[in-house]
């Protein structure tokens, strides 16, 4: 008897604690802008004269972020350059060093986990336009599809309304504009996003 009443106790305190949890964690969504830089390059397979280097180049976009207590989906909207530069041997053991610059719009589409507050492991497909497509410098496809993985972290105190995530996209999709080689995105984004809060209600 004395056992059933400890295991009732338990539960009974258990629950309690676990709905306090709940409560506790917040439910809602927001809009956010973001803005950074890319450690862009192009992975090159096949026959091709292109030896390919990283490029730093910039991305901004917005997102909307909808959190459900330790879950979270957010979808963005992104405009970036990716590419990189390209090398080319010359005569006499000389390189040429060409900029490659391939405009796209994207909407990553990401989900989310909060390990601990502050933190969200996120991943999730990310689907590209390009704008420069076919055009000298650009890439040969009209679309990219990559996977993203990366983190999302919450600044406090007087920095409160700012984010910062970092993230890698890996793409599957061959952009190549030579008939002799594979083109492959591959990016490192890191971002600062600015919080669009809703105003709390009085």
């Amino acid at each position: 008897m004395h056992t059933y009443r400890l295991l009732l106790f338990v539960c009974l305190v258990t629950s309690s604690f676990v709905a306090q949890a709940q409560s506790d964690k917040p439910i809602g969504g927001h809009f956010g802008v973001k803005v950074g830089a890319s450690l862009t390059q192009i992975a090159i397979s096949g026959s091709t004269v292109n030896i390919p280097h990283r490029g730093l180049q910039p991305h901004l976009g917005l997102m909307y972020r909808y959190r459900y207590n330790r879950y979270v989906v957010q979808p963005e909207v992104l405009l970036s350059i990716r590419g990189g530069t390209f090398q080319q041997e010359q005569n006499g053991g000389m390189r040429s060093t060409t900029p490659v610059s391939y405009y796209y719009a994207s909407i990553p589409l990401m989900v989310g986990y909060i390990p601990t507050e502050g933190l969200t492991l996120q991943a999730g497909p990310e689907f590209s336009y390009a704008l420069n497509a076919g055009e000298p410098g650009g890439p040969g496809a009209n679309n990219d599809l990559g996977l993203a993985v990366g983190a999302h972290y919450d600044f406090l105190d007087m920095l409160n309304k700012f984010s910062l995530h970092v993230r890698y996209v890996y793409g599957f999709v061959n952009v190549s504009p030579e008939a002799t080689a594979a083109y492959y995105n591959r990016n490192v984004q890191i971002s600062l996003v600015y919080n669009l809060f809703p105003k709390k209600k009085k």
